[in-house]
């Protein structure tokens, strides 16, 4: 089983993309933010903490030589969280807070601390809780001046840190919501900006949707938007160009499937009405003695047109193999001239061949092939005695080859445009019966095919056909060969 593979889409990746980059962001901020909040919080109970512990201290004090600690006012002081205290002094504990008194047995963290010093810990309270303790060796207020130091005191508090616990908690689970707050609109804007972004692709897949490139009467290019997007605008106008390529194309291929089905309906008919009249007569001397002869000439224009057509097709398609070598061209083109006799009686008086370098490299069927077709032509639509030139001339380091003929009828711009392509003949009336249109469209193909460049220029009466860029043959190259 086939599983289908999901379609990519520039949507989903860009608003992936930007939801990660994004996401990491925002998550390092609320991860810094989190843990600067959690160091305050701790900061600031620590404070509490140091400030209770210093409000205690200062209710120790000596009286006629006694120490004395007002646990009364503590009694009114009031906290969200439990605590438990206790005082030393001399070793022997001075003073234990009322919460204690469920624990007798009990004794608060006592340390060797120097005097006038401080220590934090983290320690577990006599009820199982989890708290902070603050550890003070320290001297009354009175005696602080005093050298003799006769009563100094030792002060252990613990606190709870529930509180603690629950603003912990509280600030992280606000932070986390908010962070997944934050994700959910930050992928809601990356959607919406990503969507007017694309809208521009949007806005031209909907132009194409209407085209339609066989129907004459639709739209025929993608029209250029009241604001051009700079990625956007080369992208319609390749398919502007691509639109209008395939509409030519097209109609070129009617055309020709048309001009096509005319050539060979002629024959086909001549064949149909010769036969239905021997047919219906057939001892007719008049028929039946040039029936044979005239089956077999027909036969043999059809065959004519039927290899033309495949050799069209095979020049279109590329299939024919290119085998470069050195040729010479003069004889190459004196050859054709004897194939030719037999269609234009004085073909060696009317082509003049103006060729001195005549060695070229290149691909002798492809070369033959266009001479054939080039000289056909020429001599076929020049008037009767005229001159048609065949030439070979130098230009920026390559060799062109130049066919030169007057025109019997003038030729319009469209002619001159049309002349290379499939089935076009100047004589729409298609008096001719050996002529096709194929011979200029199978050159160009060929000069394709070879990398040649072919030009056609006209200045009335004559008309010039240009193949660029043959490649020169050397002396060495022809001993060679």
């Amino acid at each position: 089983m086939i599983i289908p593979v999901r379609a990519s889409s520039i949507k989903r990746n860009l608003v992936n993309s930007i939801s990660v980059v994004f996401g990491i962001i925002i998550f390092a901020v609320y991860l810094s933010i989190d843990l600067s909040l959690d160091s305050w919080v701790d900061n600031q109970f620590d404070k509490s903490l140091i400030n209770k512990a210093n409000y205690m201290k200062s209710l120790v004090k000596v009286s006629n030589g006694h120490l004395d600690f007002d646990d009364k006012v503590i009694s009114d002081y009031e906290d969200e969280d439990i605590y438990y205290y206790q005082l030393w002094t001399q070793n022997q504990s001075l003073k234990r807070s009322q919460s204690l008194t469920e624990y007798p047995d009990i004794e608060l963290l006592k340390l060797s601390l120097p005097l006038n010093t401080n220590q934090l810990l983290d320690v577990t309270l006599p009820n199982g809780e989890e708290g902070r303790a603050f550890l003070s060796h320290f001297l009354p207020e009175s005696e602080q001046l005093s050298v003799t130091h006769e009563h100094p005191v030792y002060l252990t508090i613990y606190q709870s840190t529930n509180s603690l616990e629950h603003m912990l908690m509280l600030v992280d689970t606000l932070l986390i919501v908010t962070f997944f707050i934050s994700i959910v609109v930050m992928r809601y804007i990356a959607v919406r900006i990503v969507d007017k972004g694309l809208k521009p692709l949007q806005t031209i897949n909907a132009e194409i949707k209407k085209i339609k490139i066989d129907d004459q009467n639709s739209v025929t290019e993608i029209p250029t938007p009241y604001l051009q997007v700079e990625e956007i605008e080369p992208i319609r106008k390749e398919l502007n160009t691509f639109i209008k390529a395939n509409q030519a194309f097209l109609q070129n291929e009617k055309r020709l499937t048309g001009d096509i089905a005319h050539e060979l309906k002629t024959p086909i008919a001549e064949i149909m009405s010769l036969s239905e009249v021997y047919i219906h007569y057939p001892d007719d001397e008049r028929i039946g003695a040039t029936y044979k002869q005239d089956m077999l000439k027909i036969a043999q224009r059809m065959k004519k047109i039927v290899d033309n057509l495949l050799l069209l097709q095979r020049t279109t398609s590329a299939t024919i193999q290119i085998e470069h070598e050195v040729i010479d061209l003069y004889q190459l083109t004196t050859e054709v001239i004897e194939e030719l006799a037999f269609k234009f009686e004085s073909v060696s008086e009317r082509v003049h061949i103006d060729i001195e370098q005549s060695l070229v490299v290149g691909d002798s069927f492809s070369l033959h092939t266009i001479l054939v077709n080039l000289i056909d032509n020429a001599l076929f639509y020049s008037p009767d005695n005229s001159v048609v030139t065949v030439a070979l001339t130098e230009h920026q380091g390559s060799l062109v080859l130049e066919v030169r003929n007057q025109v019997r009828n003038e030729l319009t711009a469209q002619d001159i445009s049309q002349l290379l392509e499939p089935m076009y003949q100047v004589d729409q009336s298609r008096t001719s019966n050996d002529r096709y249109g194929l011979g200029l469209s199978i050159v160009n193909n060929l000069c394709g095919l070879n990398g040649y460049k072919i030009e056609v220029s006209y200045q009335a009466p004559e008309i010039c056909f240009r193949i660029h860029s043959l490649d020169k043959g050397d002396d060495e190259m022809r001993k060679e060969s």
